[in-house]
Formats: structure tokens, C-alpha cells, sequence
């Protein structure tokens, strides 16, 4: 369970709309990580932009992106 309560699809700010919306479309549901976020709008479009710029080849090396993701899976507590 989250420290912080996730928000429900219903009471989504207005201004996710199309965050939700793409969500739906790639993963057929909003992630829990946007539920979380979507208490602070604008940190949604920060963590959604620093999630892009490291998925864009060449601004940050393959190895680093893989060390990245592995490092916050450990953070969170994701299964290996």
C-alpha cells in the first residue's frame, strides 16, 4: 500500500486527461505511479518527461538507462 493514497479514475484532475488518455491506450490502464502523482499535476508531466528523455536514443547511454531502471525497481521494491 502506498504512503500516499492513489486517486481514483473519477476524481483525476481535469488537466491529466490526456496523460490518462495515452495511458489507456499503451497499457489499458492508468499506472499506480500517475494515480500517486496525479495529487500534484505537474509532477506527473516532470516524472512523464524525465521518463521520456531517458528512453530517447542517444541523450543518455543504454548501459546508464538499464542501471536506472534496475536501481529504482530495487527502490521501490519491485521483484527481480
Amino acid at each position: 500500500m502506498p504512503w500516499v493514497p492513489e486517486i481514483a479514475d473519477d476524481e483525476m484532475p481535469v488537466e491529466l486527461a490526456e496523460t490518462i488518455a495515452v495511458q489507456y491506450q499503451t497499457f489499458g490502464t492508468v499506472l499506480n505511479s500517475t494515480r500517486v502523482a496525479a495529487h500534484v499535476p505537474a509532477l506527473v508531466a516532470g516524472t512523464g518527461a524525465m521518463g521520456r528523455a531517458f528512453s530517447r536514443p542517444g541523450l543518455v547511454p543504454r548501459r546508464l538507462s538499464s542501471l536506472v531502471n534496475l536501481r529504482v525497481a530495487a527502490i521501490v521494491g519491485c521483484p527481480l
